[in-house]
């Protein structure tokens, strides 16, 4: 009983730690090695709670085969991201712990399975080692239930994500909007990155569709994005120049240099359109596609407030492609995130 007592004291410590650490220092690069910490911890809690209800040796096996599993998938990766492991923007191992540290967590669907195995084996059996259904039995029967349907919902969700980002991904622009927005994202130095770049090519598009349908639209590019503590300019600064740099005309690109956040991205730049006098306008939203869902959340939480207030406008969301490098990553933090914020009933 202490041995248990004492895992679940330091998971809840380090799980504590952890969450504290996402939310106040999101770039730090140790992240995804507490996240990992995070998981093998959950795994000594297993292989505590089997020995305890007298079949630790399945367990065991099933931790050494997430090892492999993990190592793995580690390797790939590494491999997938190839010369950008580095990073461009010096966070590629922390790219790399963040998905490492996801397959880790997924793997304890399989400890959960092997309890849960072991478990009704022991109910078959009329108990454990002769002592009959234990107290210890029956909670290890529904703690490894559970983790089996925690699993399979965790999943069926990351599945349905896809979905959506695909969609997203390949939606087509509107020919008619009053303005185009880009949403900001981490700098490279005082240069955009590589998904950030992807962003802006993606709203450039967009605005070239609207000039298609009418070459007379007064409708502006709008690039939203404040400067960063480790940051030397404005994200907004970063992407005219990128856009300016490809052929782009610099009279068309409005800079919004504010908003630290997605929310602001779209507020501010919203206020900017009514200062220009566009009231009621229709914008079309460029960011990374696995931000489309999010990004749309945001907006219907804004039509809401604003719309109360008099001031209300209707939104697109388009999704650029993500960066190779920067996908098994972007993807499994944006799913987090999104869960989180579906939980806390926020965007």
């Amino acid at each position: 009983m202490s041995g248990i007592l004492l895992v679940t004291l330091l998971v809840a410590l380090i799980a504590g730690a952890t969450a504290w650490s996402v939310k106040s220092r999101s770039r730090w690069g140790g992240n995804g090695l507490m996240v990992l910490l995070v998981a093998e911890l959950s795994w000594a809690w297993l292989i505590v709670a089997a020995h305890g209800g007298g079949f630790p040796l399945p367990v065991w096996l099933a931790w050494g085969f997430s090892q492999l599993v993990v190592a793995g998938v580690g390797w790939v990766v590494a491999r997938w991201m190839g010369d950008a492991l580095p990073g461009v923007d010096g966070r590629g191992w922390f790219h790399l712990s963040t998905v490492v540290a996801a397959a880790m967590m997924l793997t304890l669907g399989l400890g959960s399975a092997v309890l849960a195995l072991c478990a009704w084996n022991g109910w078959r059996g009329g108990g454990v080692g002769g002592e009959g259904v234990t107290d210890a039995l029956i909670v290890l029967t529904v703690l490894g239930a559970l983790g089996v349907l925690l699993w399979f919902a965790a999943v069926g969700s990351m599945v349905q994500f896809l979905v959506q980002v695909r969609r997203g991904r390949h939606r087509r622009a509107p020919s008619e909007a009053d303005a185009v927005v880009v949403l900001g994202a981490g700098l490279a130095g005082d240069r955009v990155s590589a998904l950030l770049a992807c962003r802006c090519d993606r709203g450039a598009a967009a605005w070239r569709t609207l000039e298609q349908a009418d070459p007379t639209t007064g409708a502006p590019l709008i690039v939203s994005g404040g400067c960063g503590d480790d940051e030397p300019c404005t994200e907004a600064e970063a992407m005219h120049r990128y856009i300016a740099g490809r052929g782009f005309p610099r009279e068309v690109v409005l800079e919004e240099r504010e908003a630290t956040d997605t929310t602001e991205n779209l507020h501010f730049s919203l206020d900017l359109l009514a200062g220009q006098g566009v009231q009621d306008p229709t914008v079309v939203v460029c960011t990374s596609d696995f931000h489309v869902m999010r990004t749309e959340r945001i907006v219907e939480m804004l039509r809401e407030k604003r719309g109360a207030d008099g001031r209300p406008f209707d939104a697109v969301v388009l999704g650029a492609p993500t960066p190779k490098p920067s996908l098994p990553a972007a993807y499994l933090r944006e799913y987090v995130a999104l869960m989180i914020h579906r939980v806390l009933g926020r965007a």
